[in-house]
């Protein structure tokens, strides 16, 4: 399909492509397809009939590109710069291709199974578990497969055993790595790498002993750039085409893992009201992220906000007015700080924020240019009048001022009954010689 019919199948069948060449059943097939006007026979038409006039020379099959869940076989003409592309979805390439071959029909299903199998509750130990049995599935692909994945959004992982099978990277650091970076520049479904009996130096996996070339595919949808798939081989040769179709599906199969799981999490730790993160995912966070700051060897700012007088509000302008002004200081807080940080609504008019990285001095700052940014927000009612709030702010530092999740806790909360004594609208910090005022 060419110049915008991608999708137009009919006038790919009627028109594009030369039927008088095709066998006498072919032509019949594609007419009988067309006829019935049913999209996935046109597709399957299409792929067959391109697949006869390569194998008669009349065009050479040139890429096999994949864009998140979707295929694109381009074919050009031979001696011509006439070209056609057949563009379909993932699943619909599953049906046409071909590839039903006893491994290749298990392996969909039990991709399936997994996947499926994500609940609610699950925890995020049971999540690195669904992940490594799709690794194993390479085994059952390729004796002597051995699959890892590098991820560029942070995973955390509870079993020591699979960091030598799942790796975090940042997108900055993995596209300066010549080794991954080209199988998202090419467009391909996968990039073959021969090893040449030697180590992959530019591997970020250790790489096992008798491995002989590596297979990378790109895990990417439409939405998300989630990693790559690195399937370390045994043998010199290219996996064949129904192989290297299964490490592709491998490869979907954790991208729809991955954004099945980002749904659930949201599902189960989103306020709805403020669109924060709730405190069922502060009490998940908390832990992770005390663990990832002694991990990178950097500190933790702790802060607790609370909203100065939020009863009147709601006692004299209803509870509506209320949810509105939540609303606002929610976003107004949200606005001021980065990326990497993470705002909870605790409860009530509480909220909680951790800093990654933040000394007292950023936290200070950060904390102080929230307060004031809330003190000038206004809430315009029907009638015109305004409604203004302001909040106090209470904060420590792990591991500074301490060293337990409860600790944390208290000491912040104390800093913040300090602002709220000392006349409210104002940060305070923990000191272990005596909470002082910003």
């Amino acid at each position: 399909m060419h110049q915008g019919l991608e999708k137009d199948y009919a006038f790919l069948l009627s028109k594009l492509i030369p039927r008088h060449i095709l066998s006498h059943e072919r032509q019949a097939a594609v007419r009988r397809a067309v006829t019935g006007g049913n999209r996935i026979d046109m597709i399957g038409e299409a792929y067959r009939a391109m697949e006869e006039l390569v194998a008669k020379g009349v065009f050479l099959e040139k890429d096999t590109v994949r864009r998140g869940d979707e295929v694109r076989l381009a074919y050009a003409r031979s001696g011509s710069p006439s070209r056609i592309t057949l563009v379909m979805s993932g699943s619909e390439w599953i049906r046409v291709s071909g590839v039903t071959g006893k491994k290749e029909g298990i392996l969909p299903s039990v991709l399936a199974g997994i996947i499926s199998s994500l609940s609610l509750n699950d925890s995020p130990r049971t999540m690195s578990r669904r992940l490594e049995e799709i690794l194993d599935l390479s085994g059952s692909i390729m004796p002597g497969a051995e699959a890892k994945m590098l991820l560029l959004q942070e995973l955390f992982l509870h079993d020591k055993h699979l960091e030598e099978r799942i790796k975090n990277s940042s997108w900055s650091e993995t596209s300066k790595n010549e080794f991954y970076s080209r199988c998202f520049d090419t467009g391909a479904p996968y990039e073959f790498v021969h090893l040449e009996g030697g180590p992959a130096t530019h591997s970020f996996f250790t790489t096992e002993p008798g491995t002989r070339s590596v297979l990378l595919v790109p895990l990417e949808s439409k939405e998300s750039r989630w990693g790559v798939l690195e399937v370390h081989l045994p043998g010199d040769e290219h996996p064949d085409r129904e192989e290297s179709f299964n490490f592709f599906l491998l490869g979907q199969g954790l991208v729809r893992m991955l954004e099945n799981n980002k749904h659930l999490e949201k599902m189960v730790s989103i306020d709805r009201l403020t669109q924060l993160h709730n405190r069922n995912h502060y009490d998940e966070q908390l832990p992770l992220e005390m663990e990832r700051a002694i991990r990178n060897r950097k500190s933790l700012a702790f802060l607790i906000m609370d909203i100065d007088d939020f009863k009147m509000v709601n006692d004299r302008y209803g509870h509506d007015v209320g949810d509105q002004v939540l609303k606002l200081v929610a976003h107004g807080a949200r606005d001021h700080l980065r990326k990497i940080d993470l705002l909870f609504r605790y409860g009530g008019e509480e909220f909680i924020a951790l800093l990654p990285g933040a000394g007292k001095e950023a936290a200070e700052r950060t904390a102080e240019r929230i307060r004031e940014v809330v003190s000038k927000l206004r809430h315009t009612l029907e009638d015109g009048r305004e409604v203004g709030v302001t909040i106090s702010i209470g904060g420590c530092i792990f591991p500074n001022d301490a060293q337990k999740e409860l600790d944390l806790f208290r000491k912040a909360d104390d800093a913040l009954y300090h602002s709220k004594r000392e006349g409210k609208n104002r940060v305070t910090f923990y000191d272990a010689g005596g909470a002082s005022a910003y």
